[in-house]
């Protein structure tokens, strides 16, 4: 069965183009386009508005942003405050619009279920649902994709408990809380979050705080962001102990080991294999 489901995947992804796109869509950030575009293949064609290294939390549209959402058949945002700020350029300017976390049961309204193969896969079916409402001719072809997507995220689920399955270091200090899902379903442990509000770093009290946290486990990982400034993180390894790891939250196009979704994955859960490996 696993072998049946990975040639269909094979087939429909690496089959050459059938279809010009006839859906344009605008996502805020990578990871969102990624999931997008591995249900919309040759029919959709997909942007991201936030560049690699930039923060989605704050993100400030240009002038060509603009132009490109007034073009789009469609924008995708992660919603849970992460992107108001798109809502809030469009100026109540009406386009349909896919919300990854909509109808999700979050934790403190926490917006990062994209690092949550689980979570996305939930999601599919409302994904192929909207792009067959705005395409219906490509409908079956949307249903097929989705399904064969499914399939690849429950297999990559299964690869990262596989994975992290003999890790001896559980338990994790977050710069901020993008790992809060991640964590959660593959057996992590999250003892604290350094910056409650990205960017804002806690005060001397509560610094103290998590350095004794620190000290008191010391198998921890100390979690940093690629594009976040790392100096708390670093101070915090150099007085508390632990092991820093850099993860990346947003993957880049430009580096084919977090070209999409499930290579990012991967991706983090290799980094963290590699810095318990220096316990």
């Amino acid at each position: 069965m696993v072998k049946k489901a990975a040639l269909m995947a094979v087939l429909l992804f690496m089959a050459p183009p059938l279809y010009s796109a006839t859906l344009k869509g605008v996502a805020t950030i990578y990871p969102l386009a990624s999931i997008v575009a591995s249900v919309g293949g040759d029919r959709v064609k997909v942007e991201t508005l936030v560049p690699p290294g930039a923060s989605p939390h704050d993100y400030e549209l240009r002038p060509s942003d603009l132009d490109r959402i007034k073009r789009a058949s469609f924008l995708a945002l992660v919603g849970s405050h992460l992107d108001d700020w798109l809502s809030k350029a469009l100026k109540g300017e009406p386009k349909p619009t896919f919300v990854l976390t909509r109808g999700l049961d979050l934790e403190d309204n926490n917006p990062h279920v994209w690092l949550d193969p689980v979570m996305v896969k939930t999601q599919v079916p409302r994904l192929v649902a909207f792009l067959s409402r705005l395409d219906p001719q490509g409908a079956e072809y949307y249903r097929n994709r989705g399904q064969a997507y499914m399939e690849e995220l429950e297999a990559l689920t299964r690869r990262i408990r596989s994975l992290l399955a003999p890790l001896d270091c559980r338990e994790y200090l977050a710069q901020h809380g993008a790992w809060l899902y991640f964590g959660q379903r593959f057996g992590l442990d999250c003892l604290g979050v350094v910056e409650e509000v990205p960017g804002r770093e806690p005060g001397p009290r509560r610094f103290m705080e998590l350095v004794s946290l620190a000290r008191s486990h010391p198998k921890v990982l100390l979690i940093t962001d690629r594009g976040e400034n790392p100096r708390i993180m670093e101070v915090l390894a150099r007085d508390g102990g632990g092991v820093l790891v850099q993860l990346d939250p947003l993957g880049d196009p430009r580096d084919p080991a977090r070209g999409n979704l499930i290579d990012l994955l991967l991706f983090n859960t290799r980094r963290i294999l590699h810095a318990c490996s220096r316990h």
